[in-house]
C-alpha cells in the first residue's frame, strides 16, 4: 500500500484533513514536520507521495511560500529532486502550490527542477478570497486529475494570482502543463471575470503541473470539498435528492485527485507484477 508524507510546521495548517482524503482514499501515511524531515531526509525514500498542504507558512510574511520554500531547497533540495525523479507523486495545495513553485517543482519545462517560471501572487482585489468555484480540468497528462472533467470545490487564499512571462505561458499551454482553470458556473471560461476567477490569475489558471504530469501545484483546495455534505450547495442538493427519492453521494468533486493518488500505484502495481 503506498504511503503518504504530509508536511506540517511553521503555519502549514490543512494536514489533518489533507492526510484524512488520502486515509479516506485507502492510503497509509503520516504527518510530518519540517525539520524532522530535515533531520531524517531519508524518509522520502519509504514514501511514494508527497503532499504540501495549505495554510499560511511564515505568515506569509516574505511573501506567501517563499521563506518554507527556502527552507527546503537549501535544507532538502538534493532529496527532493530525488524524490519528484522516481516514479512518486507530489502534490501542493493553496500555500503548498505556492511553495511547489517558488520551488521550481513545478512548473519547469523540462526535468531540470529548480527554476522559478512562474510567481503566485497577490489577488488583484487586494483581499483575501475565500469561496467555492468551479474548475475545468484542461488536457493534461496528470495521474492527479485522470478521468476528471470539472471540480467545485473552495479557494482560501490572498495570493493566488499565476503571473509568468508570454513565452513561459505559451510553453505551458503547448505541453498542457495548465491542468485547471476557473469557469462560470455553467462552464463557460472565467475570462477574468470576478468572483468565477477569485484572483485575476492570467488565462484563468488555477492549477499547473511539471512535465510529466506527476507534481501537481493547486490553489483551490480539494481537501475541503471531498464530501457532499461540505458543498455550499449541499442543501440545494439535497431538497432536490429527497423530492426525486434519490440518494446523495457521499463523496464530491475534491475526492477524486486523492482516488487517483491511489489508484496511480495499483495500476503501476499491476504493470510490474
Amino acid at each position: 500500500m503506498s504511503k503518504v508524507m504530509v508536511l506540517a510546521g511553521y503555519g502549514l495548517n490543512c494536514e489533518e484533513e489533507t492526510l484524512h482524503a488520502f486515509e479516506h482514499a485507502g492510503l497509509t501515511g503520516v504527518i510530518r514536520h519540517i525539520n524532522d524531515l530535515i533531520e531524517n531526509p531519508q524518509e522520502l525514500n519509504d514514501v511514494q507521495i508527497l503532499a504540501v498542504p495549505g495554510g499560511f507558512s511564515y505568515g506569509d510574511d516574505t511573501g506567501s511560500g517563499n521563506a518554507f520554500a527556502q527552507k527546503m531547497k537549501l535544507a532538502l533540495w538534493d532529496h527532493l529532486k530525488r524524490f519528484v525523479e522516481r516514479d512518486t507523486l507530489t502534490i501542493g495545495i493553496c500555500n503548498g502550490c505556492q511553495i511547489l513553485t517558488n520551488l521550481g517543482l513545478a512548473p519547469p519545462t523540462g526535468h531540470d527542477y529548480g527554476e522559478r517560471l512562474v510567481a503566485v501572487t497577490y489577488n488583484l482585489t487586494a483581499r483575501y478570497q475565500c469561496r467555492w468555484i468551479d474548475l475545468k480540468i484542461q488536457p493534461n497528462n496528470s495521474p492527479w486529475l485522470a478521468g476528471v472533467r470539472s471540480l467545485h470545490v473552495p479557494v482560501a487564499h490572498g495570493e493566488g494570482r499565476f503571473m509568468m512571462e508570454p513565452g513561459t505561458l505559451k510553453t505551458l499551454q503547448k505541453n498542457n502543463q495548465v491542468a485547471l482553470t476557473y469557469v462560470k458556473p455553467d462552464g463557460q471560461p472565467a475570462n477574468g471575470e470576478f468572483p468565477f476567477n477569485p484572483n485575476g490569475s492570467t488565462v484563468d489558471i488555477a492549477g499547473i503541473t511539471d512535465p510529466t504530469g506527476r507534481v501537481l501545484a493547486v490553489m483551490p483546495h480539494p481537501e475541503r470539498g471531498m464530501f457532499t455534505w461540505q458543498r455550499d450547495d449541499y442543501d440545494r442538493l439535497k431538497d432536490k435528492a429527497q423530492r426525486n427519492g434519490q440518494k446523495l453521494p457521499l463523496e464530491s468533486d475534491g475526492m477524486a485527485l486523492f482516488r487517483n493518488a491511489a489508484a496511480y500505484f495499483e495500476i503501476s502495481k499491476k504493470k510490474t507484477a
